[in-house]
Order: C-alpha cells, then structure tokens, then sequence
C-alpha cells in the first residue's frame, strides 16, 4: 500500500512541474516598425518621417542596416540624419555607429528613437534595461516603454566610431492554454499541485484506515 502511495505521489509531482513550463519570450519572426522623431522645443514642430519603416526581426539579418537611408532628408529641415546600424534579437536592440564617424546628435527637446511594437509582443514586456557594454552615454531616464513603445532618446550625446548601445528588454509569459499558465478565460476550476498531493495523502490514510478496521 504504501509503494503504490509512494508512485502515485511521484507521478503528481511530475505532473506539477511539467505543466510549469512556458514558451519562451521571442522578437524573432514579429515585425518592429521605427521611426525617427526631432522636436526643438516643446512648442516648437515635431518632425517625424511621414513614410513608414518596418522590418520583420530575423536571427540572421540585420534589420535596419543603415539608418540614414529610410528617411527623406527634407522631412527633417536643418538637420542631418546619423548613421547608424540597428540590429534586433530575441529581446534586446543594439545600435552600432562605425559608419557615423564622429559627432554629436543634436541637442533638442526631442532626438529620438521611436519603436512599435505589434500587440501580443507588447503584452509580454515589462520593462527596458541598458546593457553594461553600452558605450553611447545613455542614461535610465533617455530609455523608456509605454504602451507599446520603446523611445531612445540621444539629444545632445557624443558619438564615434566605437559607440554602441544595446537595450534589454525584460519579458514576461502571458498566460494561456499551451504555456502552462492560468487562462483567464478558463473557468473550469482545476486543483493545484499542491492540494492534490494533501487529496492523495487523505486517500491513502483513509484507506488504511479502513482496511485496518476491517482486519
């Protein structure tokens, strides 16, 4: 009796931690849209690329190989667009300046990178982080996510042929039926590991219990 207690109880624990699993968080195969936004002052226009960029994130191709080349120059009286190469994984950005030569971006109100993401990827992100190999002198508060937006903003930083930034970001697994987590629109009430080890347990007492009486 008690071996085949003792299997029964393997067999929920193994149960228990498979269906912990979850799919893992990805950026690879969602499209990114970008755009460049250029604001003077708070009052003054904002300048944003009225054709839009989007590149579907792929493991082996970098998705906006030459910044300066998706934009028309006129959408951006007065100044001169950076070049910068920007290459997407899993879940992170990074931003490579060797074709830039040296400089510094312009000291606006605005001078950012703007990024969208598509609906189900926006869900999982919780969060942005600069990564310590970072050499472009961004700052925690230049980097944010809102919505479903990333913006980098790089008013008034130096750069060179050496500069690079890549941002992180933090993810989470969103519930549903093949990732192992609670779906909200499941309403069918379903025991956790743990009070199906306490109804085995009762179980088995009671039946040894019972068994013993009748002995």
């Amino acid at each position: 009796m008690i071996q085949k207690t003792l299997s029964l109880l393997t067999s929920v624990a193994i149960v228990g931690l498979s269906s912990s699993s979850a799919v893992a968080f990805s950026l690879i195969g969602s499209e990114l849209r970008y755009r460049s936004e250029i604001q003077r002052t708070p009052t003054s226009e904002l300048l944003v690329n009225r054709s839009p960029v989007s590149a579907i994130v792929s493991e082996s191709a970098v998705e906006f190989p030459d910044t300066r080349s998706l934009f028309d120059p006129r959408e951006f009286p007065g100044f001169s667009i950076v070049s910068s190469t920007i290459d997407v994984g899993a879940d992170y950005l990074e931003f490579d300046y060797r074709r830039a030569g040296s400089g510094v971006f312009a000291n606006t109100f605005k001078n950012d990178y703007v990024f969208t993401f598509t609906a189900p990827i926006a869900l999982q992100i919780t969060g942005v982080a600069i990564d310590p190999r970072t050499t472009l002198r961004l700052t925690p508060e230049r980097v944010t996510f809102a919505g479903n937006e990333l913006s980098v903003n790089v008013s008034g930083l130096l750069f060179n042929r050496n500069s690079f930034a890549r941002i992180n970001l933090t993810t989470a697994a969103v519930p549903g039926p093949d990732t192992g987590l609670p779906d909200p629109d499941d309403t069918a009430a379903v025991p956790e590991p743990t009070t199906m080890l306490g109804m085995v347990l009762a179980g088995g007492g009671l039946a040894y219990f019972k068994r013993r009486r009748a002995v």
